[in-house]
């Protein structure tokens, strides 16, 4: 799909992922790291021995690309950047904002010497505005981006996921922007800025949060295990899933269903099996009249497995899913049979790393793992071979260029 694009890497795990999903689009992803290698080959979690370049983001994070060494630190090494953006159709880092420019590889330069590259930078809070030139975590970003806010116990502190995650949001926005931009590019022949802020990433993990604010100006509170007065996430044999108890013509089927099957596990109340579900609605119930349903829902799903009651919720229409954990995303019986996972070769010799694959689905290219993570430096006589070929022209304008005022202009 994209396999007559050049994508230079200068990224750090912030963006790791991005040139990933190019790269399995099919563009030719370089890996430029600092003499010696990037640092993130090296931090945990690892596979196998400490000490060895096994960081399992590492590993992840960037396979299907090609890898050679760049010191931003010398003359010679920012030149040889400016010459291979000439050579490039996109630039994609992670540095604070400044940072290159005070290496003399401000927007500027690389506009004035490389017209037509697509330089995308991903930074915590974008590359101007009050916050661009603070220093962030996830965790920051995370808080301050809204999604801790609205994750745990409303008695309790904020909480974020265990592994850092903001990553994973922006780098499918970076690389939609970059393709967006090379598209635009084909029209007007020039490439453009495209300004990722994890920070602003987070607001699609809110869900329905931003639209609560702006229909009623209060800030949605989080609400643990519940969704308003029902339980949401409930413990089964081993783990969790999800299930509501709310009302309306979608959800009294589900309710309906999900009881049919208690009574036949002879785990349902004689109460229960006679209770009118015609008229149900979970926002006139008093306290005790939930606090005995959920009784009733809770001790049966202690009963049953995960997969026991996602086979039945998937044979019944029964809206109920499992709170999957790593284990059981491996084994999913629907994500191994549309091949979701792709095999490469471990740095640990006669073992295979399985990956997450197929970004993107289509019926023209092939989209997904192209390879393992390479050693450092393991392409650097292909990029030498680069530079000593022409620099790129930039593609001829067809027709006029797209409106500027962007894709959801006059929506």
């Amino acid at each position: 799909m994209l396999s007559r694009f050049r994508v230079l890497d200068l990224t750090d795990a912030s963006g790791f992922l991005a040139g990933r999903i190019l790269a399995e689009l099919g563009a030719e992803v370089l890996k430029l790291e600092p003499p010696g290698g990037d640092p993130d080959r090296r931090r945990g979690p690892r596979l196998g021995a400490a000490g060895r370049e096994t960081s399992l983001r590492w590993l992840a994070g960037n396979a299907s690309k090609k890898s050679a060494f760049l010191d931003l630190e010398t003359l010679e090494g920012r030149e040889t950047l400016v010459a291979l953006c000439t050579r490039a159709d996109v630039m994609l880092e992670c540095f604070p904002p400044g940072w290159l420019a005070a290496r003399g590889l401000g927007r500027d330069r690389l506009e004035r010497e490389a017209p037509a590259l697509v330089h995308c930078s991903v930074t915590p809070f974008g590359s101007d505005g009050p916050y661009a030139h603070h220093r962030a975590s996830d965790l920051i970003v995370v808080a301050m981006g809204g999604n801790a806010a609205l994750t745990g116990d409303p008695d309790r502190a904020p909480l974020r996921c265990s592994a850092p995650t903001s990553a994973f949001h922006a780098a499918p926005e970076a690389a939609l922007g970059i393709v967006m931009a090379l598209y635009a590019r084909e029209h007007g022949g020039y490439g453009q800025h495209v300004d990722v802020s994890l920070q602003e990433c987070q607001l699609a993990t809110l869900l329905g949060g931003p639209g609560q604010f702006a229909r009623s100006g209060r800030v949605p509170r989080r609400g643990g295990a519940r969704t308003g007065r029902t339980r949401e996430i409930w413990p089964a044999r081993d783990g969790h899933v999800t299930f509501g108890l709310r009302g309306g013509p979608a959800r009294i089927p589900n309710l309906v269903a999900t009881v049919k099957l208690m009574v036949e596990r002879d785990l349902a109340p004689v109460w229960l099996q006679q209770l009118d579900w015609s008229r149900y609605n979970h926002n006139t119930l008093s306290e005790p009249e939930i606090q005995r349903l959920e009784e009733a829902f809770g001790a049966f799903f202690r009963t049953q497995t995960l997969r026991e009651l996602y086979q039945e919720a998937l044979g019944r229409r029964i809206l109920l899913a499992p709170c999957n954990d790593a284990r059981e995303v491996l084994e999913h019986e629907q994500l191994r049979s549309r091949d979701f996972f792709a095999s490469v070769p471990s740095p640990e010799p006669g073992r295979q790393l399985e990956l997450p694959s197929a970004f993107a689905r289509s019926s023209r290219h092939r989209i997904g793992v192209r390879g393992a993570a390479p050693e450092a430096g393991e392409h650097a006589e292909e990029v030498l071979a680069i530079l000593d070929g022409p620099p790129t022209p930039p593609p001829a304008p067809r027709g006029s260029a797209p409106d500027p005022g962007g894709v959801f202009e006059g929506l």
